[in-house]
């Protein structure tokens, strides 16, 4: 008996439109057994956190194992992600060496590639905290209908909004202030 093993990853509409996944698929000789691999539905702490490089994928993972709402932060990372040139990134320490790797321990930055600006939004794993870069009073979030951010009175002026996600309504909340950000950078 000879077993011959493919690993293809995509999302399952990328698989679906593969024209080289469907030529094998016609080709086989015997059984085949599509077996799909952690994603949305399934632990967030197995699956690839989207758009973070393999560097941080351990850290972020790991504080992603003590947030109260792992899954809720990577799907706001998956959404946000899709983003026209949307990277993720670690910070940059002040007194760290020039070749030294990026810092994923304490937040992750989400930039528009090509902005003159920082970036759009400030994400904590560990606490799946999101913060944005917008200016906005408690008054225009609820001019907005958006009830589960709150403004910050500390900090950089820029970045005076945040969401604590907890739930579907702070996700979507979250992801429609972000894409405001986004717009905005």
């Amino acid at each position: 008996m000879k077993v011959t093993v493919f690993q293809f990853e995509g999302t399952p509409e990328e698989l679906d439109a593969s024209q080289v996944l469907k030529e094998l698929a016609d080709q086989r000789r015997g059984s085949v057994s599509v077996v799909t691999g952690p994603g949305r539905d399934s632990d967030p702490l197995l699956a690839r956190i989207p758009g973070v490089a393999d560097e941080g994928q351990e850290t972020v993972r790991q504080l992603l194992s003590r947030s109260p709402a792992p899954g809720l932060f990577v799907r706001f990372l998956e959404e946000t992600t899709r983003w026209d040139a949307v990277g993720v990134y670690g910070i940059k320490r002040k007194n760290a060496l020039p070749d030294a790797p990026l810092d994923y321990s304490r937040y992750l930055r989400l930039r528009r590639q090509g902005s003159q600006f920082g970036g759009f939004a400030y994400v904590y794993a560990e606490y799946s905290t999101i913060n944005l870069r917008l200016n906005y009073s408690q008054q225009q979030l609820d001019e907005l209908g958006i009830k589960s951010a709150r403004t910050l009175t500390t900090g950089h002026r820029e970045y005076r909004v945040s969401v604590d996600l907890t739930d579907e309504t702070s996700l979507a909340d979250a992801l429609q202030l972000a894409e405001l950000a986004y717009n905005a950078t």
